[in-house]
């Protein structure tokens, strides 16, 4: 991800296939950040990593790649 992602955005597995078989969340689930921090690592970079909580259901430490963030729903005018 470019940016950091922030406490309490919602977001949905890129690879739903993948999130099933890993995390065990169903396909269609939508979590909800509970904390986002990056892991460096010596000479090789950096890698951006998510805890999310998807309804009781938490995953610690999933690269933050995985997910796309759900855009919080426009201002009523």
């Amino acid at each position: 991800m470019a940016t950091m992602l922030r406490k309490g955005q919602k977001l949905r597995p890129l690879h739903p296939q993948l999130a099933e078989r890993e995390w065990g969340v169903g396909r269609d689930a939508v979590g909800t950040v509970l904390c986002c921090y990056r892991v460096q690592f010596d000479r090789s970079g950096a890698i951006d990593r998510v805890d999310v909580d998807f309804g009781g259901q938490r995953i610690w430490g999933a690269p933050a790649a995985e997910f796309a963030v759900i855009p919080e729903n426009a201002p009523a005018h």
